[in-house]
């Protein structure tokens, strides 16, 4: 008797393949990101020491050890901001610190905060969790009943987090003194005038709003790192998963200012 075919799939082969693709990948992340949650509501005294313990130590990694080069990445934003408005005759300190406050502040800082972050930290935890998956290690945590997203993601999406609020401080100091280095060569004004004039231009919804769109990076940058570590069970596929990390990454990012962007001026 001749067998029943398999229903076809109404969609084209070349079409259906990447689509069970993608639905398994945000399946999967979807399963890592509610288990990531979830975690939080069932921690025990010893997973919070643990907890802590590891936090600090991205936190270190990727805030503590980069804050040189956030400082001087903000120095060179500032200097580079405010050069072209000074060699086009607009010197009035009211009008700088608004230039300052509205494209570097709520703008550029973040992105490039989150651009730091990925390429030094991101990655770094990828080929991390990658390492121990080829190494049978997450096999291991399994079968002593202990949750690899547990142990492993919950305190680097939350070093994350708390290192992209202390990086875009860090990065806005910068600013803040690359930008009146350039006001105090052409007008009688220190970086104290430049602070102050920037801080009166953001109100109170911006702080909260900037605030906000860092904490959503970091988790974002956090969680998909992590993700993309899972899926690495050898050296090719965590050569092929690094890149496809930093550019989930960078687009999310890009969709969250974007995002807030509109909110702010929409």
């Amino acid at each position: 008797m001749r067998q029943p075919s398999p229903p076809h799939s109404p969609l084209p082969e070349f079409l259906s393949a990447p689509l069970q693709r993608t639905a398994g990948g945000l399946g999967r992340f979807s399963y890592m990101s509610g288990n990531l949650i979830s975690g939080f509501f069932h921690t025990s005294a010893g997973r919070y020491q643990y907890l802590l313990k590891h936090t600090i130590q991205q936190l270190f990694f990727t805030a503590l050890q980069s804050y040189q080069l956030v400082l001087f990445i903000g120095l060179a934003l500032g200097v580079l901001m405010v050069v072209p408005m000074v060699s086009l005759g607009f010197t009035d300190i009211d009008l700088l610190s608004s230039l300052i406050s509205k494209v570097l502040f709520q703008q550029l800082i973040p992105f490039i905060t989150a651009i730091v972050a990925i390429g030094r930290s991101g990655t770094a935890i990828t080929a991390e969790i990658a390492s121990m998956q080829s190494q049978q290690a997450i096999d291991m945590l399994l079968l002593q009943g202990i949750d690899p997203h547990h142990l492993l993601v919950q305190p680097r999406v939350i070093g994350m987090t708390l290192s992209m609020m202390l990086l875009t401080v860090w990065m806005s100091a910068g600013a803040i003194l690359g930008a009146s280095s350039i006001v105090l060569m052409v007008d009688d004004a220190g970086w104290l005038q430049v602070l102050r004039a920037s801080a009166g231009m953001l109100t109170l919804r911006e702080w909260g709003l900037t605030a906000l769109m860092m904490l959503w990076f970091g988790m974002a940058i956090g969680t998909i790192h992590c993700y993309y570590g899972f899926q690495s069970a050898n050296a090719v596929q965590t050569a092929m998963n690094l890149p496809k990390a930093f550019v989930r990454s960078f687009l999310s990012c890009l969709l969250v200012i974007t995002l807030f962007s509109l909110v702010r001026y929409g």
